[in-house]
């Protein structure tokens, strides 16, 4: 199972997380050149994690954003 960073949780919980392959396809959809180049490279380093994991690992996955964890 690969392990995401909190930035990288965070980033998935703006697109639709309902199956592995629609957050691939969602992420993807964005142009990387129309984004700050950190949050291009996050966002591309997330969707290679995705691609390199299986259905089942990331339906293992608990995919909250930060802020609404309890501590």
């Amino acid at each position: 199972m690969k392990n995401f960073t909190v930035e990288e949780i965070n980033l998935m919980c703006c697109f639709n997380t309902s199956s592995r392959k629609r957050l691939i396809a969602d992420m993807k959809s964005v142009t990387l050149n129309d984004m700050d180049g950190e949050i291009a490279e996050l966002m591309y380093k997330t969707v290679q994690k995705l691609e390199a994991m299986t259905d089942a690992e990331f339906d293992e996955l608990y995919i909250m954003p930060d802020s609404m964890m309890d501590d």
